[in-house]
């Protein structure tokens, strides 16, 4: 059986930020999430959701949102990066179901982009903050919250601009949550510029790897495999989300019960293709020479980092705290350090092979 077979049944996806059928949760992470968000007042007014391509933080997101969209006191408002995120807003919270009938009054109406707002009220509304800061205002009076949600936050225009009437909206005291994804170095890129400072104080949830156990659970049963190949598959994936998907479906597509060298083969082909050469391309000249210098797949001293890539301690420290950061790197003792994702020596071995 060929890999492009029996793609209908498979349970395992190549999809990004979609559930797929075989699903191992992060419930823990997703619980604190929640209630941090519903407590009143809610912890913080921004959450961040960050993690590696492919470690599931679009899910977490989904997941987050779907619980609250159940919820009658809660608004959610999913917008989309790179459209205009003031006029996404008052847009959408004009056609949300929950709310609509507060803003069918025809005291005074106001267009933005074709779309028009009728609201009661005295005072005319000159621009889109005065426009969503009437809304919202409005949706508190009702007891209701807002929680809006954006995928793959980046440093760009709709953003900035978002960021600084978001504050405005928060120093009012109006019960809006933002919860927003973002690869590391766009939320750090964004923490850096002028007037985000409220990044910086909000809380990061840094999606940790998948439990192995539960991946061994999940190939033992979809795959059919014994519990001992089970479990060295489930090491091969190291708790990356991207890798358990991709790993599966391979061999379920495949009809192997074991992780030989046509699947390793496939597996580092997709690996590359879907993930590795973007990350790898978003490193700089500095963070590569660090990850070129571990040369193998398991722990390796610091002290021995330094010696290969001639580095100052103290310059190398902010380096390997920002690969942690990117879930490059983990460190698994004090003074160690190794690759977080799965095969990524292999990858760079093949990358930097004809490196001069």
């Amino acid at each position: 059986m060929n890999e492009y077979e029996n793609k209908k049944s498979n349970p395992f996806t190549l999809s990004f930020g979609k559930k797929p059928f075989e699903y191992i949760g992060r419930e823990d992470s997703k619980k604190e999430l929640i209630g941090q968000i519903s407590s009143d007042p809610a912890t913080s007014n921004c959450y961040v959701i960050t993690g590696v391509r492919g470690s599931g933080k679009t899910v977490m997101l989904t997941a987050v949102s779907k619980y609250f969209e159940t919820d009658k006191d809660w608004i959610v408002i999913d917008l989309n990066p790179e459209d205009d995120l003031r006029e996404g807003l008052a847009a959408k919270l004009y056609t949300e179901a929950k709310i609509k009938h507060l803003f069918m009054e025809k005291s005074f109406s106001v267009s933005f982009h074709g779309v028009s707002f009728s609201l009661s009220g005295k005072n005319p509304i000159y621009n889109i903050d005065d426009l969503l800061e009437k809304m919202l205002e409005e949706i508190k009076r009702q007891g209701k919250k807002v929680l809006v949600t954006i995928d793959e936050a980046t440093n760009n225009a709709h953003m900035k601009q978002f960021a600084l009437s978001f504050q405005s909206l928060i120093r009012k005291e109006i019960p809006i949550v933002l919860l927003v994804t973002s690869l590391y170095e766009n939320i750090s890129s964004l923490e850096n510029e002028k007037n985000m400072t409220f990044l910086i104080r909000s809380p990061k949830i840094f999606l940790s790897p998948l439990s192995i156990q539960a991946i061994t659970n999940s190939y033992e049963s979809k795959l059919g495999l014994k519990y001992e190949e089970a479990l060295k598959c489930a090491k091969l994936t190291k708790g990356y989300a991207f890798a358990f998907q991709l790993l599966g479906y391979l061999m379920f597509n495949k009809n192997k019960k074991e992780a030989d060298k046509e699947v390793l083969s496939s597996y580092d082909q997709y690996l590359e293709e879907f993930a590795y050469a973007k990350i790898w391309s978003t490193l700089s000249e500095v963070e590569r020479k660090i990850v070129i210098s571990l040369q193998t797949n398991t722990s390796i001293g610091v002290s021995t980092i330094l010696e290969r890539t001639n580095m100052k301690k103290e310059y190398f420290s902010r380096y390997r705290d920002r690969l942690i950061k990117k879930c490059i790197f983990l460190s698994p003792a004090r003074g160690k350090l190794m690759f977080a994702l799965p095969r990524f020596k292999e990858f760079i071995d093949v990358e930097t092979a004809y490196d001069f």
